[in-house]
């Protein structure tokens, strides 16, 4: 039987939990699937306000398009890059400039492909042939350090200005960024994770806890990892000799932790 579920922690620090997740199934064709993560900011209730707004409405939107629609991947890239932007005019119509808003990362799952949005810095993997790929690309600032060579993937926590992102859907008219990939069907796994996720576990221990976890038991081993690891992290010395910023060391359970995830009945 196939799996397909969220979940979420607030954390060990913060007062509100200003993550959102979706999981399901197309109404008329169980085998049509979207998923999503957005990671609300804002700070008190705003974050939360704006996650909760983009996730409702794109579920909404999800169970009101056709099969026929949501089959045709080329045309289905251009409407919800279209949606993520409407959505984007309407929470700043809504709130106002640089009040609030949230990533968005989503996969819808046809019958031949499997589309990513994003916007900001949640993931989008997939777990295939024993190796976990990383399909979404962060839009951060530090993102081109570790693109361009400077540095690898796991040092980005590290750097102080790891959460400032480029794109987010609300804050600003001109800030919403959409990238999207389209990929064939042929993984085992879909994961999508916020960043209270990839700040505090790498994708090696990632790639770990799926080959030692049930299926049932996958996503919330991931979030528990994320939430309460007790590591001794300090900052690589090959990255202080490096200089490119001013480095700081997350501490465990700062931010809130979400996932959704899709795992192929095999």
């Amino acid at each position: 039987m196939d799996i397909l579920e969220t979940k979420t922690d607030i954390g060990l620090i913060r007062e509100t939990n200003e993550d959102k997740a979706i999981a399901l199934m197309h109404p008329k064709n169980k085998n049509i699937k979207l998923l999503a993560v957005a990671d609300g900011m804002g700070g008190k209730e705003d974050g939360e306000l704006a996650s909760n707004y983009i996730v409702n409405s794109l579920e909404r939107w999800f169970k009101n398009k056709s099969i026929k629609t949501l089959n045709n991947t080329v045309e289905l890239e251009k409407l919800v890059k279209s949606y993520v932007k409407r959505l984007n005019t309407a929470l700043v119509r809504k709130y106002g400039d640089n009040h609030l808003g949230s990533t968005l990362t989503l996969a819808i799952i046809n019958k031949n492909h499997t589309l990513f949005i994003n916007c900001g810095d949640s993931r989008g993997y997939i777990y295939k042939e024993n190796e976990l790929f990383q399909v979404t690309s962060d839009d951060s600032d530090v993102w081109y350090y570790y693109k361009y060579g400077e540095v690898e993937k796991d040092d980005l926590r590290y750097f102080v200005n790891n959460n400032l992102i480029n794109s987010c859907v609300g804050i600003s008219r001109d800030f919403c960024r959409v990238s999207s990939e389209i990929i064939e069907n042929d993984y085992q796994i879909l994961l999508l994770v916020s960043d209270g996720v990839t700040d505090m576990i790498t994708d090696k221990k990632i790639k770990e806890l799926i080959k030692k976890s049930k299926s049932e038991e996958l996503l919330s081993n991931i979030i528990n990892e994320a939430v309460n690891v007790d590591q001794n992290l300090s900052v690589p010395k090959k990255l202080e000799k490096k200089a490119l910023s001013t480095y700081i060391v997350p501490f465990k359970g700062r931010d809130n932790a979400t996932g959704a995830i899709y795992i192929k009945d095999e």
